[in-house]
């Protein structure tokens, strides 16, 4: 467009001169050019104004664009910083959980460790009987020279009145819990051939001292059989290194653990 309003321009330029050299050649309208050129001026002002606008108008699309994009990155990003903060309160919701069920299990300790205190002086004193919290369950061990006579299964005159004075306690714990009792010994195998002849292995003399001591508890202190379970572990859940007498008498006990009650 633009080229053909330079061309008629030119013509008419050119055509000025031819006219006023040739004597026989009419007068030439001089007002009709001048009009020609003012309409010619114009569309040519219009025919870059029009340019002009679609130009602008391509920059404000790509502008816009371009604005819709951020707006797509920073809407991505809001997102994802709302979902990190969920996570972060479920987080501090879970931790402030299992900080509220440590403070309980550690009241639950104290409790009974002062309960313990009053009824089994000696032994808790003499650290035949400890109260702690091991893997998340509170855990009373009880070591085997209190109940049991050596490489015997059977509860002893003694270790009966410490079960009887220990079960008391274990009634005062939260209704329909679960009393895990388990035997363990230390990683000496047994050598007495009047030992061995009832109790060949580790796993025999563990799992016959924990079983022993549920029937106690059961038949002779009156917690329900449903909550007790009975498990040997011979050597292997020791709670201190077997390289010395004194640590290994550790790992030689009989471990009481309140678990959760059982799904129905």
């Amino acid at each position: 467009m633009l080229r053909s309003v330079r061309v008629s321009l030119l013509g008419c330029a050119l055509a000025l001169p031819l006219f006023a050299c040739d004597e026989d050649t009419p007068e030439v309208d001089l007002v009709k050019l001048r009009a020609d050129l003012d309409a010619a001026q114009a569309e040519l002002k219009e025919t870059q104004a029009a340019h002009a606008a679609k130009a602008s108008d391509d920059g404000c699309a790509k502008q816009l664009e371009a604005a819709q994009a951020s707006l797509a990155e920073v809407e991505a990003k809001v997102e994802a910083q709302a979902a990190q903060i969920a996570e972060l309160e479920g987080a501090k919701g879970n931790l402030e959980g299992q900080l509220v069920a440590k403070e309980a299990a550690l009241e639950a300790v104290k409790a009974l460790q002062d309960q313990l205190s009053k009824s089994l002086v000696e032994e808790v004193e003499t650290g035949d009987i400890r109260v702690s919290q091991r893997h998340g369950y509170l855990v009373i061990d009880v070591s085997d020279k209190v109940l049991f006579a050596v490489g015997e299964a059977e509860l002893s005159e003694r270790g009966q009145k410490v079960i009887a004075k220990l079960a008391e306690s274990l009634k005062s714990l939260p209704d329909k819990s679960v009393f895990q009792v388990g035997g363990h010994t230390d990683n000496q195998p047994i050598k007495s051939e009047e030992v061995k002849a009832k109790f060949p292995t580790n796993w025999e003399l563990s799992a016959a001292r924990a079983t022993n001591v549920v029937r106690f508890l059961e038949e002779s202190s009156g917690i329900p059989g449903e909550r007790l379970v009975a498990a040997g572990f011979s050597q292997f859940r020791p709670v201190a290194a077997n390289n010395k007498e004194k640590s290994r008498a550790k790992n030689r006990r009989i471990e009481i653990a309140l678990l959760p009650p059982r799904p129905k």
